[in-house]
């Protein structure tokens, strides 16, 4: 008995150790979160956006499907990689797997890919336009394609001198063959590495 206390005790405190060490290491700074600015210390950091980068995110929204005028929401992760063309402009992809919240029998899995163009206005403020195919339910439950675009606006902050966080409102449209065009709104955030 004794043994197996020590043993979870032990697993415990490696396991805290670890997660704190990770939490320290992902932790920005105070004074690598923040520039000098025009006001005194501001918290958009670096504004460089040249090179590659990389994220994950998550998005969320409903999903309005026109065949029987019933919205469902759909849940995805995703994963962006790309490139900085200047300091104000990124072009990349997002891949994304998710799927529906829906009772309906049949398919409820999401899946994709979208060729993003990402244009920054002022500071962190952006807008972006997509273009891709999707693998997604028809209105019987079957999966189908699903071929459109997207365009929204968001705002991207700085958490050090190479992460930044983006949340941004996107409206997303799909033809789907048979059942016509799917309109959806959706929100979502990124966690990016510069």
């Amino acid at each position: 008995m004794k043994i197996i206390h020590h043993r979870r005790l032990r697993s415990a405190l490696l396991t805290g150790a670890a997660l704190a060490c990770g939490l320290y290491a992902l932790a920005p700074g105070e004074a690598s979160a923040s520039i000098m600015g025009k006001q005194g210390v501001e918290i958009e950091g670096p504004a460089d956006r040249r090179g590659f980068f990389v994220g994950v995110g998550a998005t969320f929204g409903a999903s309005y499907l026109p065949i029987d005028q019933s919205v469902i929401p759909p849940l995805r992760a995703d994963l962006v990689f790309g490139g900085g063309i200047t300091k104000n402009f990124t072009l990349g992809i997002n891949a994304y797997v998710g799927g529906y919240a829906t009772s309906r029998p049949g398919s409820k899995v999401l899946f994709g890919g979208d060729i993003e163009g990402t244009g920054f206005l002022v500071k962190g403020l952006f807008l972006r336009v997509g273009l891709g195919g999707a693998g997604m339910p028809n209105s019987r439950g079957q999966l189908s394609a699903g071929l459109g675009g997207k365009a929204g606006i968001g705002y991207e902050f700085w958490l050090n001198q190479t992460a930044a966080m983006a949340i941004d409102l996107m409206y997303d449209i799909r033809y789907v063959p048979e059942d016509g065009v799917r309109h959806s709104a959706l929100v979502g955030f990124r966690f990016l590495w510069y």
